[in-house]
């Protein structure tokens, strides 16, 4: 998205995600989900991990490259893998 953060539907209908509620930023430029359904997004100020409940935000001050994250892998093993102007950061598991 272009600044109006991430949005779910639930069958029934739609329910937008942004800043007031915990993402990083309202720019997203990357998703990933983990096999268990947790959401990875990549935005224009960090990594946001969403558990259906909870957000926790990665950025440059946790160990980012960079906060622009415009892209997202989860490696077999669990790690996240997040690509960013400045080069790749792992986050282990």
């Amino acid at each position: 998205t272009w600044g109006g953060g991430v949005s779910r539907f639930d069958g029934k209908r739609w329910r937008n995600y942004s800043t007031k509620d915990g993402l990083a930023g309202d720019i997203v430029y990357s998703i990933a989900q983990e096999p268990n359904g947790v959401l990875w997004f990549g935005t224009n100020n960090g990594l946001s991990r969403y558990d259906g409940k909870n957000w926790n935000n990665y950025d440059q001050s946790t160990g980012l490259l960079a906060n622009n994250v415009y892209a997202l892998a989860i490696a077999p093993n669990g790690d996240i893998w997040a690509g960013t102007q400045r080069g790749v950061t792992r986050l282990g598991k």
